[in-house]
């Protein structure tokens, strides 16, 4: 699989992105993929479509209150594929270090019915580290913060 980097989505790829956000993560958190990067600064996007109809797997890096933080998502249709690892890997590549709030249960549900399953296993068998004492736990997410890097 390619991956396609940009610092500026399209119109087009934002919708999709926001799509992918919306079936993906909790319900809880539909339409609130413009809040992720308000505020934020030199954006970084890594891309994987197939073959430029969708979006099946989207990583950003960006600066926010003084951290470089990303975000990750995989389609659900495609994961256990790869397509995650090999977005973290190129984000390692390209930097030393970085955050994610990372949601830490399987109580939440998405739009379609299923358990939000929580990606914090995934982070860990990629070597990430938990900042313990770094949480959030308000009624629209409960997440911990993790790291890569130095």
């Amino acid at each position: 699989m390619r991956i396609t980097t940009t610092k500026i989505l399209s119109q087009l790829q934002t919708e999709k992105i926001n799509a992918l956000w919306d079936n993906e993560f909790p319900a809880k958190l539909n339409g609130r993929f413009p809040l992720l990067l308000n505020d934020a600064t030199s954006f970084d996007h890594y891309i994987i479509d197939d073959d430029a109809q969708s979006i099946i797997a989207w990583a950003v890096i960006f600066e926010k209150d003084q951290q470089i933080r990303f975000s990750l998502i995989v389609a659900e249709n495609q994961q256990q594929k790869g397509l995650g690892g090999l977005l973290i890997e190129r984000l390692k590549t390209d930097y030393q270090e970085f955050y994610g709030w990372v949601i830490d249960h399987n109580d939440d549900l998405k739009t379609n019915g299923k358990h939000y399953l929580s990606p914090l296993p995934f982070y860990l068998k990629h070597g990430f580290e938990i900042l313990t004492g770094q949480r959030i736990d308000s009624p629209m997410i409960k997440a911990v913060l993790i790291k890569w890097g130095l």
